[in-house]
């Protein structure tokens, strides 16, 4: 029996076996490069700044040959990018015509036995803080005199000090915080009716509102002609 064709054949298998097994590990090889260029360029794209890589390393490995089979694949590490200065959050500085409140603390060993304790010095810190804006009550006591030596005299007072109106219930400080938050704030009345009522517990309608913008309006009048008159004029100065 002639076993020459049978070893031909198997020959040729086993060649075309290990060509395969060549081909095979090349076309892993060059998956893994694949990969390695999509997880980079991915990094690029949508890594945070400190994992980015570098633009020079994209270009040399985008360049490398994927015909070598041969080749080991190349690993190329990002390199962190140099910060360019420390980022520390800064305090803002305070406004030095800032009313300040402030708090002093001692250890309680110094409050038991001050007297035993010699200060040698202090830290301070600072905050920031806001207190909302409150109502208060303004109160003018006027008191009345009779005169000690001729009682039959009539009493005497002190008159009441000049105000916007009669018998009215706002203060100038109040007219002026709802003007500011009306046309400067945006702030329209009926939302400041409920942020008074809700926030302060004071209950203030809306026509009242409404009649303190007129009231104030009133009272600015002759300041908005003065204003206008003075534009005017200018306009027709430009024109002439």
């Amino acid at each position: 029996m002639n076993l020459a064709p049978l070893h031909a054949e198997l020959s040729a298998v086993r060649e075309l076996v290990a060509s395969l097994q060549g081909a095979l590990e090349q076309s892993r090889r060059e998956n893994a490069r694949l990969r390695q260029k999509i997880d980079l360029l991915v990094r690029r794209v949508f890594g945070s700044s400190s994992e980015r890589l570098d633009r020079a390393q994209l270009e040399l490995l985008l360049q490398l040959s994927a015909s070598s089979a041969t080749e080991t694949p190349v690993v190329i590490q990002a390199i962190p990018r140099a910060s360019s200065g420390s980022r520390k959050e800064r305090t803002p500085r305070l406004p030095d015509n800032l009313p300040v409140v402030e708090e002093v603390i001692d250890p309680e060993a110094v409050k038991e036995e001050p007297e035993a304790w010699r200060c040698i010095g202090q830290e301070v810190s600072e905050q920031l803080d806001f207190e909302p804006a409150r109502f208060l009550r303004r109160r003018t006591v006027r008191r009345k005199y009779v005169h000690r030596v001729d009682p039959d005299q009539p009493p005497v007072i002190a008159p009441l000090p000049e105000c916007l109106q009669e018998r009215g219930l706002a203060a100038p400080g109040l007219l002026a915080h709802v003007l500011v938050a009306k046309y400067c704030d945006h702030l329209p009345l009926y939302r400041q009716e409920q942020i008074y009522a809700r926030r302060h517990g004071v209950h203030l309608p809306r026509q009242t509102l409404a009649r303190w913008v007129a009231l104030a309006a009133d009272w600015l009048k002759p300041i908005y002609e003065h204003i206008r008159t003075g534009v005017m004029a200018r306009r027709l100065c430009a024109g002439g």
